[in-house]
């Protein structure tokens, strides 16, 4: 059985930590057999993993993300912004679900949500506010900084070509996780031209209703290439966001524009995938 050690840095910058030969581990019943010097990054804690011998097995890292804006109810908050925001919730009433999404939409009025063009973001929002307010004992939306989440800026991207209209997403399906094809899209390209457009790595695709299924992210870059006129299907390699809930099953779900913030470990696999969102700590989605 592992023994986690977790090595915390809530300065604003990076820092290099070294663990010695003989630390104590698990209240002492267990030392370190080696010595093991790791980059901590800006405001996070990263965990070190030793097996039943003492020896460092796997680095996986979370992000801290103290909240450092405290806002009143439903006060509206920046998606592009890169500060880590919270607006309190205190009228519950209803089914708790349903609060989170219907604050979500109030918080950030400004997402494109068309579940017919498979655009979204408020889902995914709510739904990660949620687990973190379990985390954080309390009731609030967070903004994308303080969910470890940044706006995708870029213009080649293919998010940013369907929320413009250059292109169509007629339908997006999850199916699986931690499979190259956990996520297949069709696309519409309605123009003259043949577009080539990008599915950066930590692209966020939300479930379109809150069933108690993953959100997913996309695993490496992904370019389409679709002819005009032509319509074409995608599968993207995705990880399972959400430990906390079940796997998507032939589940419709939209792109959103937000891009998971890589740890330095996040990518590797599914287990780092799901140390970095932390949906494991005693949280549920539903």
């Amino acid at each position: 059985m592992n023994v986690k050690y977790v090595a915390k840095n809530p300065t604003p910058v990076a820092q290099t930590i070294t663990l010695p030969q003989g630390m104590p581990l698990d209240g002492g019943r267990l030392r370190s057999a080696e010595a093991i010097t790791v980059q901590v990054p800006p405001m996070s804690v990263r965990e070190i993993l030793y097996d039943e011998e003492g020896k460092p097995v796997v680095e996986g890292c979370i992000q801290d993300l103290s909240v450092t804006i405290e806002l009143d109810e439903g006060t509206p908050i920046d998606p592009h912004s890169s500060q880590r925001v919270r607006t309190q919730i205190r009228d519950f009433s209803g089914d708790r679900t349903a609060v989170f999404y219907n604050e979500t939409r109030r918080v950030y009025p400004n997402l494109v949500v068309n579940d017919q063009r498979s655009l979204g973001g408020a889902q995914l929002l709510a739904q990660f506010s949620h687990l973190r307010s379990q985390r954080d004992n309390t009731s609030a939306i967070y903004s994308p900084a303080a969910l470890n989440m940044a706006f995708e800026s870029r213009t080649d991207s293919l998010y940013h070509a369907a929320s413009q209209g250059r292109i169509e997403i007629q339908s997006i399906v999850g199916d699986g996780y931690n499979r190259n094809d956990a996520i297949n899209m069709r696309v519409h390209n309605p123009t003259s031209e043949a577009v080539r457009l990008l599915v950066p790595q930590g692209t966020m695709v939300e479930q379109q209703t809150w069933n108690g299924n993953q959100n997913l992210v996309v695993k490496e870059d992904v370019w389409i290439d679709i002819q005009p006129g032509q319509t074409g299907s995608f599968p993207l390699p995705a990880f399972c966001a959400n430990a906390s809930a079940g796997s998507p099953n032939n589940d419709l779900m939209n792109l959103t524009p937000f891009i998971f913030n890589d740890m330095g470990q996040s990518f590797r696999d599914q287990d780092s995938m799901w140390r970095t969102t932390d949906s494991r700590r005693g949280v549920r989605m539903r």
